[in-house]
């Protein structure tokens, strides 16, 4: 699946919008310790939706650029 069907902005947009989605639903899992249900659903939906975020970016011109910036919408250090 293009990450232009995601965003009418373009890939950038598109990634950038997954990306977020991907860690609120990573922190909504994590708000929810234990073994709970809703957790593990938000917890499936982050990895899909970063995944797609990562798929999308090695489509543009500079993939390690945009993969950079993916991560630090991530938060990840």
């Amino acid at each position: 699946m293009r990450a232009e069907a995601f965003g009418a902005g373009g890939p950038a947009d598109a990634e950038t919008s997954l990306m977020i989605a991907g860690r609120s639903a990573l922190e909504r899992a994590l708000a929810q310790p234990g073994r709970v249900r809703a957790a593990a659903f938000d917890l499936l939906a982050a990895d899909a939706l970063v995944t797609y975020a990562c798929e999308a970016a090695l489509e543009c011109d500079d993939p390690d650029a945009e993969l950079a910036r993916l991560v630090s919408i991530g938060g990840v250090t």
